[in-house]
């Protein structure tokens, strides 16, 4: 009996097929949800999680389903009498159309020439999010199809983040709806394991002077040349010598530069500036935003060489995201890989991640999280935004087979 049950347990990731991950990719697809200057508030992404993604959860049997105060979707099922459980992690929002053509289509083609394996689904959303969504509702439907008996629990969230940059989201869901489990899945890129990202910081800064006619540059105090001298000494100021061996070093990178008023031939009164601080393992943000802090002290009352008057500079932290880096012999990470290994037959790569996710945060807190999924990271942020069908059935077959090993009885 032990033996037809393991037999039955292994071979319900083989019962996912390839037409139906296609054809949860391009309905996801089809069903815009794109970010906005709302970000976490566009309503277009609760609509897309209350008619694409829930109704999916209901048709699995699942009934446990909420939402929170932000609108995020809560999923949870399983009898909950080990202690162990799993967190799966969707997220709603994409890039907007921009200059994508049939962005929403869900056009299917032969992935050959994009060098992807098999069919590929275009669309927005399809590199990043939404692929990972499809394969984890893939693998949530065959489970619970299954019928066989989840001892854990499982938690599926489908946030509205995505795109925003920030923690806000997941925060919410962790910290004031108390979900937490003791490991959890992000979507990720080529079913590669991302183990590691940089954080990141970003500043707002906002350089004032005073208006003149630029023909009498000696009345005004301008701001714009308060600008090139707070950036010339950040550069020359901030210390990003320090290194990782994986992730490299820590960055900074002037992102948004605007200058008030918008008139002709005026000497600029403000301007705002961003700075996009990528943070190592290991490092303050607190003490990052100090450092911009001391710098910017330097041209905070520092005289304009045209007319003598003093430039302001203000400072604001804004959006904050934690780096992480998993311990290679976590539960997250030895989870996936032997789910990986099981279904696939072979080892995953283990890789990091430039740019930051909300598993710096998940691991900060103490849920030992990893990045694996089916998007593609080359073809994000691009009118050529998709995601091969081939991998999203592969990564359904892992999530599957990590939710039987994890939470399985």
């Amino acid at each position: 009996m032990i033996l037809r049950t393991n037999g039955f347990a292994m071979a319900i990731p083989d019962l996912i097929l390839e037409e139906r991950c296609q054809q949860i990719l391009v309905e996801l697809v089809r069903v815009p949800s794109p970010q906005t200057d709302l970000l976490e508030a566009e309503p277009q992404l609760g609509v897309f999680i209350r008619t694409a993604v829930e109704p999916r959860l209901r048709a699995m049997g699942i009934k446990d389903i909420r939402y929170d105060t932000m609108g995020n979707l809560i999923a949870e099922f399983g009898e909950s009498s080990t202690g162990q459980s799993l967190m799966l992690i969707s997220n709603a929002m994409n890039q907007p159309r921009s200059t994508m053509k049939n962005a929403y289509a869900g056009d299917v083609v032969n992935g050959s020439k994009y060098g992807l394996p098999g069919m590929v689904v275009l669309g927005k959303g399809a590199s990043e999010q939404k692929s990972s969504m499809a394969a984890m509702l893939a693998a949530l439907e065959v489970v619970n199809k299954s019928g066989i008996r989840i001892s854990g629990r499982v938690v599926f969230l489908c946030c509205v983040s995505g795109e925003s940059g920030q923690h806000d989201a997941i925060r919410n869901i962790v910290e004031v709806e108390n979900v937490r489990t003791d490991v959890a899945v992000l979507g990720g890129t080529s079913l590669q394991i991302s183990i590691g990202n940089r954080g990141r910081l970003d500043i707002d800064v906002t350089v004032t002077g005073s208006p003149a006619h630029s023909s009498k540059p000696q009345e005004g105090c301008d701001a714009v040349a308060g600008a090139i001298e707070f950036i010339g000494r950040l550069r020359e100021g901030v210390d990003l010598s320090r290194e990782h061996p994986d992730l490299g070093q820590a960055t900074l990178a002037v992102t948004h530069l605007r200058s008030f008023p918008d008139s002709t031939h005026t000497i600029q009164d403000r301007v705002n500036i961003t700075i996009d601080r990528r943070l190592l393992p290991g490092d303050d943000p607190q003490g990052a935003f100090d450092e911009v802090c001391r710098i910017a002290e330097q041209t905070n009352g520092a005289p304009d060489p045209s007319s003598g008057k003093v430039w302001s500079v203000e400072l604001h932290k804004g959006a904050f995201m934690y780096p992480s880096l998993s311990n290679r012999e976590g539960l997250a990470v030895k989870l996936i890989s032997a789910a990986f290994q099981d279904t696939l037959g072979r080892s995953p790569k283990l890789t990091f991640a430039p740019n930051a996710f909300d598993q710096g945060y998940l691991n900060h807190m103490g849920i030992d999280t990893v990045n694996f999924g089916a998007g593609e990271s080359r073809y994000a942020h691009t009118d050529l935004d998709m995601a091969s069908v081939t991998r999203v059935r592969e990564a359904a077959r892992v999530y599957a087979r990590a939710i039987i090993r994890h939470v399985g009885a």
